[in-house]
């Protein structure tokens, strides 16, 4: 197959840094989403979509913290 079966989105928050420990933040998170490029493409693309022309009236808006807390402000 040329291409493999699964999209893999992956994101960190926090300090990275090993020798200067943010005292107020001392927190790293690495997280990862794995799905299936169909599943993805029937049931998450549409999802994500709806949401955005819910809550921002268009599909452009890139979905990042700040944007998901003022959707989530509105539920």
């Amino acid at each position: 197959m040329k291409f493999g079966d699964y999209f893999v989105f992956v994101d960190e928050s926090g300090d990275h840094s090993l020798t200067s420990i943010n005292a107020e933040y001392p927190v790293f998170v690495l997280a990862l989403c794995v799905f299936d490029k169909e599943r993805y493409a029937d049931r998450v693309l549409p999802a994500v979509t709806r949401l955005k022309f819910q809550y921002f009236g268009h599909d452009a808006v890139v979905l990042n913290d700040r944007e998901l807390e003022l959707a989530f402000r509105r539920v």
